[in-house]
């Protein structure tokens, strides 16, 4: 019989056992994503974040506020440069969720699971951990400047509440309801990060800390304390309209004089209608897309484990299994509902649903325990030697294989340490624009990659970044006028429906601003205002009706000379980079196509479609054939091979 020293020895055992794995799996993943980190300015939302946080400003919707003023911290570290410094708190961040999430997965499953020995914990929480280290849905939010790693170390550090709060109660020692009033602190700052996949986990967490009340209740003041740090929490809000009545350089959706449109911002109050039109038809595609993104990564094996870690689960504990399972369901629902343009390329996609992958992680560990324990009593159920042997390494090895399987897959994809797509083709796209040029985009992904380069590398601060896309907000007109005073004695032309950017541009020109344009396929009323200068378009106060057939020759050389257009096979591992890739290329062949180029225009279209020879896996080619089928379409019925020294512009 053992007695309460030596119980309380194994307690302490098993508590040292639980942080030394978590330290290992901390050092370890860290060192996987610095190693792997990206260096300089990525796509989409990491040079828009970084700028902010170089300047303390506001970014797009919901703002960040969390995010921007952690990045502000970091950004103070003594190593690297502003960018190295700013990608290493997503790197940080995901190390440290790893971390957590080893942690509580080793205590639930030596408590609940009622394992006898420490290692099969480990090795029950250590390759499913693995696994989803490697996973493209984590690694690629661990190597760039993004929300989605703090927001999972938030979501993590909820379910140490939950275990703390569960472990309190169970033992009869300690408050558990401190527990419940860090827990509502953190889903208040939580909400700070990135708000809706944060959020999509919420209920349930509150779910779970209802019932576990139900047996032993809080109290009312654990409850009313816990409420009030929630709203103590979401306060990091006030940022905003404070900051925004500074008028920072960069201010997304707010105004120095009326805080109503920043809050509207910060909802997404303009997306509401979208949100709530979506048929069911499309919301349940998206679910089944949200399940074969994670099979896919997953495969077949951890598959198999997760389905049977689920029912393991609900034996032992149904409270365990309800919060995992909520925060599936609630995780993959929300995601469904909020993302449109569902892709399982698109990293935005993945960063949604790392909560989801989580609990999936949770469940193929009481799966491996399962199967541990079956490995252990193998030597009293197989009387042969040889056979115990082939049986247990032939198991052993297939674990292993599965295991490993996501980082030897996505290695590629998310290996940015030598990324410079962005930076090369942010460069290349403004180099030789002329001083002061005024400078019309219509993606913002380009848009974010300038400002990151503008704010955090000081380059071509000189030029006037505009979106077009953003031009009919009141509030984004209000900040380019405050922003560029000199743009002011030039109001745009418009009636009662829209804004004739058009003319707009031909009136700065026509003033002497050097102007250009990012052909898109709704430029077609200026196209002959357009000629051809790197990745854009210069911009002329008249039609041009002729193209010389020196700059044609110019625009080829550049396409030689190009970095980004020089890198193919960097292109096929960076998802980001290939819909660049292809769009650059598709536009430009509308247009040499519009004004009579076809031989030119057939070139780039077939250049549009060789991004893919080669690629045989069935995520790329579903990827591929969306992305691709409407140039393909284009691409064939091209007809007439005019010569360039003759070609004139369409009548």
């Amino acid at each position: 019989m053992p007695t309460a020293a030596d119980i309380r020895h194994q307690s302490e055992q098993r508590l040292n056992t639980g942080w030394l794995l978590a330290t290992v799996v901390f050092i370890l993943s860290l060192i996987l994503y610095v190693a792997t980190m990206c260096r300089t300015v990525y796509w989409w939302d990491t040079g828009e974040l970084a700028a902010n946080i170089k300047i303390l400003g506001i970014a797009h919707r919901p703002g960040f506020p969390l995010y921007i003023i952690l990045g502000r911290l970091f950004a103070l570290a003594p190593f690297g440069d502003f960018f190295y410094r700013i990608n290493f708190v997503s790197a940080l961040t995901a190390a440290t969720a790893l971390a957590v999430l080893a942690y509580v997965w080793f205590e639930t499953s030596m408590s609940i699971l009622r394992l006898r020995q420490p290692w099969e914990a480990m090795i029950s929480v250590a390759l499913p951990l693995i696994a989803v280290a490697g996973t493209y849905t984590l690694w690629i939010q661990a190597v760039r400047a993004e929300v989605y790693a703090p927001t999972l170390l938030a979501v993590t550090l909820l379910w140490g509440c939950a275990w703390g709060a569960h472990r309190a109660m169970r033992s009869g020692h300690g408050d558990a309801g401190r527990w419940l009033c860090l827990a509502g602190l953190l889903s208040g700052l939580g909400l700070g990060l990135h708000n809706a996949t944060f959020a999509s986990t919420l209920p349930a967490f509150l779910l779970f800390f209802v019932i576990l009340g139900r047996r032993r209740p809080f109290g009312m003041r654990a409850w009313l304390t816990a409420g009030l740090l929630f709203l103590l929490g979401v306060s990091v809000y006030l940022y905003l309209p404070v900051r925004a009545a500074q008028n920072p350089p960069l201010n997304w959706g707010w105004t120095k004089t009326s805080y109503s449109p920043g809050w509207g911002t910060v909802v997404a109050t303009d997306a509401l209608g979208e949100v709530f039109s979506t048929a069911m038809a499309a919301w349940v595609q998206r679910l089944w897309m949200s399940a074969q993104l994670f099979f896919d990564q997953l495969q077949w094996g951890l598959t198999i484990l997760a389905l049977w870690g689920l029912i393991c689960w609900w034996r032992r504990s149904r409270l365990w299994t309800l919060l995992a399972v909520g925060i599936l369901i609630g995780n993959v629902a929300v995601t469904a509902l909020l993302v449109t343009q569902f892709d399982d390329t698109n990293a935005d996609v993945h960063g949604y649903l790392l909560p989801g992958l989580a609990s999936i992680g949770f469940f193929a560990v009481a799966g491996l325990v399962s199967l541990v324990r079956a490995l252990v009593e193998l030597p009293r159920r197989l009387p042969t030697c040889w056979l115990r042997r082939l049986l247990g390494g032939a198991t052993a090895a297939t674990l292993g294989v599965l295991t490993i399987a996501p980082l030897i897959i996505y290695a590629p994809y998310c290996n940015l340490v030598s990324h410079r797509l962005a930076y090369d083709f942010g460069t290349e796209a403004t180099a030789d624009l002329r001083p002061g040029a005024v400078v019309f985009l219509a993606t913002t992904n380009l848009d974010f990659v300038l400002r990151g380069l503008q704010y955090c590398d000081g380059w071509r601060t000189d030029l006037r970044i505009l979106n077009r896309d953003l031009l009919p907000a009141a509030w984004y007109r209000q900040w380019v006028f405050d922003h560029y005073p000199e743009l002011a004695a030039y109001p745009i032309p418009s009636d009662s429906t829209r804004l004739h950017l058009g003319r707009w541009a031909a009136n700065l020109a026509g003033a002497g601003f050097p102007v250009y344009w990012e052909f898109t396929e709704t430029s077609m009323d200026v196209l002959q205002n357009l000629t051809p200068a790197g990745h854009l378009f210069a911009f002329s106060p008249k039609p041009v009706p002729f193209l010389e057939p020196q700059q044609i020759r110019v625009q080829e050389e550049f396409e030689r000379q190009s970095r980004f257009y020089g890198s193919p096979r960097r292109i096929l591992y960076d998802y980001d980079a290939q819909r660049v890739y292809v769009a650059s290329l598709y536009r430009a062949g509308m247009y040499y196509e519009s004004r009579g180029l076809y031989d030119r225009a057939r070139e780039l279209f077939q250049r549009a479609l060789s991004v893919f020879a080669g690629d045989t896996s069935a995520q790329r080619k579903r990827a591929a054939k969306r992305m691709l089928g409407k140039i393909d379409s284009l691409a064939v019925p091209l007809s007439g091979t005019p010569q360039l020294d003759s070609v004139a512009a369409p009548q």
